[in-house]
């Protein structure tokens, strides 16, 4: 990839905030020709789940800052009440790792330099209004953290806009909170038990805040705005569909966004021009009913439209399939098909089959960690060393059919080193425009099982956002159920005491052999029974006798094959099945190690384990060639146990 790479770290791209922060970080990027790469947890840290919380994070561990040339962050989103964890753990991330400029937007990111909205002119803008408009004079401010530099600028707005109309502000009237909906509905109780008397008006200085208020204020027979208007900040969606929809303000982060992107264009390209588009008409109130002006209906009916639930849906029209809604996701009963999955490769398959739901993308690759379907081992921390591209799919596709882009399998798997976060055949694409990269966590709670690129080019106006998200829910549960149901058929394939297959397990290895045979192939059986087992567990217990048992389990491990199965067959009696082009000689030789095993530890042993052993090979072809391999190495078996009884 020749292009320099931009990389953004951030959280929950569905989010109004960061939509717009992405849309003016592309715009720019594309007009400076870089590519960028969006590494982000798809669900907000207060997702109720602390386990799947945990499992979102891992996106961040895969991040090599050698392969990127500058990274914007966007931590403002990142934290939960005021928790500063994910923030922390990611600055010392960055100390440790990251080499290149760095730019933060909007909130403080260790010692890197940030790039702030201007969030001053909004509330001026906002309090002329009360003031001009509607009459105020008596204005309470509910404001974020008293630390937070933001929570002193929004402030400044408010105070700067009452000075101008000869105002004094009443310090009593200003409230600080978190930003969130529990500090509007605790300054609404306290309206609402008479403890503090209503203002003419509240400004908040964040959307859900101002939800909260608003809401509890109804609910405890305040009437807003005939008895006090309530205003709010960042045109949130929750604000517009709120009942009565929130009187906002829209600050145009794009702007902000811009001005990062060409404070990292500085660092790299010094002495290169310096793009500054105009954007001054982008600022505005967004107008809902809760400070007594007449609704936005093109604001609010946008946001509804944009929200809302469809059960059915034209499918005809072709802006169906270049932008699915929430409402055609849920019921084109994905979750039922993605689960309801008989195999592995039927789920990725289905999988594949399904990505029409997450359009409009260039090219999407599924990478999964090497032993995924492992269901025993532990992916709590990340990624392994190799990922397996199990999924590449494009949007011009000239070469349609699920098995021609799905990869999994022995001797199918496309296979890349974790640390070049891509697969060989996404670096390998000549793109003639920027493109945009979204890599998203693949997990189940705090299992990590991989993750997806979603690949667009910058000037794509759809940001992944809800649909996507819970697109990617979908397809974590049913990665998870064949985990599941791999780990479920492993027990019933295997006996539990030697972890050798079971004669259930025995079949179905011998079935998918049988697929794989070609025309000159062999069957072979080798066959081996323990000696003396009743006479080990009436003379020195059951223990002994499974000690015995798992003696010669290991001894017939130890002379199987890579491509060949071992397997306890029954009580005392062991296999090893395979198909192949086989030398006697050479089994002679594998049958006399086993021997050499059992020799080597009866001399150090006060107690002696003993098996006798026989092979058969039989040319494939015929449906019974397995069985009467079996059967006939069952004979030679007891041969040798005969010769062991006479030369007693």
């Amino acid at each position: 990839m020749s292009r320099k790479r931009l990389g953004v770290v951030t959280i929950c791209p569905e989010d109004d905030y960061e939509q717009r922060v992405l849309s003016g970080i592309f715009s720019q990027a594309n007009y400076y020709n870089y590519d960028v790469l969006v590494f982000s947890p798809l669900s907000h840290p207060s997702a109720q789940s602390r386990a799947y919380v945990k499992g979102e994070l891992n996106i961040y561990s895969l991040i090599n800052f050698d392969l990127l040339d500058a990274v914007i962050v966007t931590p403002i989103t990142m934290q939960e009440q005021s928790n500063p964890d994910i923030i922390n753990s990611l600055v010392e991330q960055f100390k440790e790792n990251c080499h290149v400029p760095v730019v933060s937007i909007d909130f403080p990111f260790g010692d890197y330099p940030v790039v702030c909205t201007d969030e001053k002119e909004p509330f001026v803008q906002i309090t002329d209004h009360l003031i001009e408009v509607h009459g105020c004079k008596k204005i309470a401010v509910l404001n974020g953290p008293e630390y937070f530099e933001g929570s002193k600028i929004r402030f400044s707005g408010v105070l700067e806009s009452m000075k101008a109309h000869n105002l004094d502000f009443d310090m009593s009237l200003h409230y600080h909170g978190d930003f969130w909906y529990t500090s509007g509905e605790h300054l609404g109780e306290q309206y609402i038990s008479g403890k503090i008397p209503l203002p003419d008006a509240v400004v908040c200085t964040s959307d859900y805040m101002a939800i909260g208020l608003t809401n509890t204020l109804i609910k405890g027979g305040i009437k807003v705005p005939e008895q006090v208007i309530v205003t709010g900040f960042d045109a949130v969606t929750e604000a517009s569909l709120n009942n009565p929809p929130i009187t906002t303000y829209q600050p145009y982060s794009f702007d902000t966004a811009v001005q990062a992107v060409n404070l990292i264009h500085q660092k790299l390209e010094p002495k290169a021009k310096t793009y500054n588009p105009d954007l001054s008409t982008k600022k505005h109130i967004c107008f809902g009913t809760t400070c007594g002006c007449q609704v936005d209906e093109k604001y609010i009916y946008s946001r509804i439209r944009q929200n809302q639930y469809s059960l059915q849906q034209n499918f005809n029209h072709r802006e169906i399939w270049e932008g699915i809604g929430i409402g055609t996701l849920f019921e084109s009963y994905t979750n039922e098909i993605l689960t309801g999955t008989s195999s592995t490769d039927e789920c990725l398959v289905k999988i594949y089959e399904s990505k029409y739901l997450i359009r409009p993308y260039e090219y999407l690759f599924l990478c999964l960690n090497q032993n995924w379907v492992d269901p025993d081992t532990d992916f709590e921390k990340g990624y392994t060393e190799q990922m397996n591209m199990c999924i590449f799919a494009e949007r011009q596709n000239d070469n349609p059919g699920a098995r021609n882009h799905v990869f999994y399998g022995e001797g199918h798997e496309c296979l890349f080193p974790v640390k070049q976060m891509m697969p060989d055949i996404a670096l390998n694409l000549q793109n003639d425009e920027p493109q945009v990269y979204y890599f998203a966590p693949v997990h189940f709670n705090r299992i990590s099982l991989g993750y997806l690129i979603l690949q667009n080019k910058l000037t794509e106006e759809i940001i992944p956002g809800v649909v996507f998200r819970n697109y990617i829910r979908m397809v974590n549960n049913a990665l998870e159920m064949t985990r599941t149901r791999n780990k479920i058929t492993s027990i019933s394939e295997h006996d539990m005491m030697t972890n050798l297959l079971n004669r259930r397990g025995m079949n179905h290895a011998v079935s998918v052999m049988n697929a794989r045979a070609k025309k000159g192939d062999q069957w072979l059986a080798i066959v081996a029974d323990m000696d003396g087992l009743k006479y080990l567990n009436d003379n020195f217990g059951h223990a002994k006798g499974d000690e015995g048992l798992a003696f010669i389990a290991g001894s017939m491990r130890a002379i199987t094959l890579e491509d060949e199965v071992c397997v306890r067959n029954g009580g005392d009696e062991f296999l090893i099945a395979g198909l192949g082009n086989y030398n006697p000689k050479e089994i002679d030789e594998r049958l006399h190690r086993f021997a050499l095993a059992i020799e080597s530890f009866n001399a150090n042993s006060p107690v002696a384990f003993n098996a006798s052993i026989g092979y058969c090979l039989i040319e494939w072809g015929a449906p019974d060639a397995f069985e009467k391999a079996m059967e006939q190495a069952d004979v030679n078996m007891y041969i040798d146990k005969r010769k062991k009884k006479n030369r007693m």
